[in-house]
């Protein structure tokens, strides 16, 4: 068996930036916690946009009617 002294450790000086101690400081509950809040976020904005695409959508059909109504009326023109 090889004794602890006789093993000759390597001297590894490494630099790791404040931001990168930060965030291995920062425990994984709270990281998993932070992910399911933005989860529940976008999960709310996905019904508030459903609703306005629900009360838009009718005003977006009329003004493309139109639109197309003027197009023709145009082309008839010329």
């Amino acid at each position: 068996m090889i004794r602890s002294q006789q093993i000759k450790r390597p001297q590894i000086r490494l630099h790791i930036s404040k931001t990168v101690r930060r965030q291995a400081l920062i425990p994984m509950p709270a990281a998993a916690a932070r992910k399911l809040a933005l989860i529940v976020g976008y999960q709310a904005m996905a019904l508030i946009n459903r609703d306005l695409v629900r009360a838009f959508t009718p005003c977006e059909e009329e003004a493309e009617r139109r639109l197309t109504t003027f197009r023709n009326a145009q082309q008839v023109k010329q």
